[in-house]
């Protein structure tokens, strides 16, 4: 399976010195390439005629290029390009890789337009220069670089040579076998540079799994303070908590204020650079715990579904007040399903993720029908309502967790594409589910017992 393994680099100031200066060269030739891609597309619409147009843009009238798809492609900017002192700069197969990615954006430039006279986008533009001076990510394919005595040797251009005060070196990290590396990207972020490792472990994804039951299932729905809440066809209920993540965000839309008070909304500095990244960091950790932990979960219970409740696009625009859109809408769910769908075929859980409408207001325990979003009858009501912040009061007057019960919910929405027995799901567990804080409870003991053999997708005692 490919993966990508991002490593934060240890350069010497020789080494960082050259390799901000392939950065820089790499962004100005990605600049060279839009413009060259740009300046051969204007000249076919103009060679065409018509080549403007008048649109509407709300209450505007405007008028400007037409909309039309880009015929250069990579081969074409490879050979206009050669002789630039941008590519001649960077390794051959370097400054490919660069021009390779331009031409993916006027591909998906092209598909937009496509969607765009088919009325589902707004018009699109062409790919935007970068900033004058900025950096841009560097990429070597397996060809470009040696093995050598434990560290990769990247290919380097006869221009850039002379100038090196040292050789260039890239340390394998300790984990992975250097037959595995695929392709090594050495990318700026946030005033630092980090080394992606693509490589291929040669494990395949697990079909079906025979330490799982395929008719049991863990089942989410998402929130604000509790990120996830989990229900599960074992009797086990639970909720990961998100009020940390919430504190996090807040500490950090702080700080963000404070540096930028009184100066203008693109203002940027080294110190915004350093509290992006650790909120980044602070994310990205929540993300790989919480993913992890309902990965374990399910190893743990033999269960070989998780399910999840998701509406495509609804933190969009979304308008629950200013203080509300703080707490649901930054919390990394996306994210989350993401990691999920990347861990899951590790270990041959099926992942499904599902719309979750009308899944807080119908009843789980009166078995209220659950209408998909646009399609609710006319006069349908559900048997129960939330009383309370947290309470859901059924018809009968049992009270659960309201959350609880949309993810069960959530849960019943799939059953029968999924064959799954909710025999086991009950008013019981539904009441009070355990809290998860995913900072102090999982513990590097936790993580040892992971580690000594519990997420090994071939072991028999999970």
């Amino acid at each position: 399976m490919y993966r990508t393994i991002p490593v934060r680099a240890k350069f010497s100031d020789e080494e960082t010195a050259f390799w901000i200066n392939q950065c820089e060269n790499a962004n100005s030739l990605i600049n060279c390439a839009l413009y060259e891609a740009k300046k051969i597309h204007y000249a076919n619409l103009e060679a065409n005629g018509n080549a403007f147009t008048i649109y509407w843009r709300g209450d505007d009238l405007r008028s400007g290029w037409k909309t039309y798809r880009c015929s250069t492609t990579y081969p074409e900017l490879d050979l206009i390009l050669k002789q630039n002192v941008h590519y001649k700069a960077m390794a051959a197969q370097s400054a490919q890789q660069t021009l390779k990615s331009v031409g993916e954006s006027i591909t998906a430039y092209n598909g937009l337009v496509k969607a765009y006279y088919n009325g589902e986008v707004d018009k699109p533009s062409l790919p935007k220069y970068r900033k004058k001076g900025g950096l841009a990510a560097v990429t070597f394919p397996r060809q470009a670089i040696s093995f050598k005595e434990g560290y990769f040797k990247p290919s380097i251009s006869k221009e850039s040579k002379p100038e090196l005060l040292s050789e260039i070196r890239l340390y394998l990290p300790e984990f992975i076998d250097s037959d595995w590396v695929k392709e090594v990207t050495i990318r700026p972020n946030f005033g630092q540079l980090w080394i992606d490792w693509v490589i291929d472990d040669g494990k395949e994804p697990i079909g079906n799994s025979p330490n799982l039951d395929y008719t049991q299932a863990w089942s989410f729905d998402h929130g604000g303070s509790n990120w996830l809440t989990g229900v599960s066809t074992r009797g086990k209920s639970l909720i990961i908590d998100g009020r940390k993540l919430r504190s996090m965000n807040q500490g950090y839309c702080r700080l963000v204020a404070k540096y930028k008070q009184g100066k203008s909304d693109f203002y940027w500095d080294s110190n915004l650079d350093r509290v992006q990244r650790n909120r980044n960091n602070q994310m990205r950790d929540a993300i790989n715990k919480a993913a992890r932990f309902i990965i374990n979960q399910c190893l743990n219970d033999r269960v070989g579904n998780i399910i999840v409740g998701w509406n495509t696009g609804q933190k969009q625009n979304s308008n629950m007040g200013k203080r509300n859109n703080q707490n649901f809408v930054v919390i990394p769910t996306a994210r989350l399903i993401d990691r999920l769908k990347q861990l899951c075929p590790e270990y041959g859980i099926t992942l499904t993720i599902t719309e979750e409408a009308y899944t807080s207001k119908a009843s789980f325990l009166d078995g209220d029908s659950l209408p998909k979003h646009g399609e609710k009858p006319q006069g349908w009501n559900p048997s129960g309502k939330r009383i309370e912040r947290g309470l859901y009061k059924s018809r009968d007057g049992f009270v659960i967790n309201a959350d609880c019960n949309g993810s069960a919910n959530i849960m019943r929405k799939v059953a029968t594409q999924l064959g799954l027995n909710l025999a086991e799901v009950g008013r019981a567990f539904l009441t009070v589910p355990q809290r998860i804080d995913l900072f102090t409870r999982l513990n590097k003991s936790y993580r040892k017992r992971c580690g000594a053999g519990l997420l090994d997708p071939v072991a028999t005692s999970v």
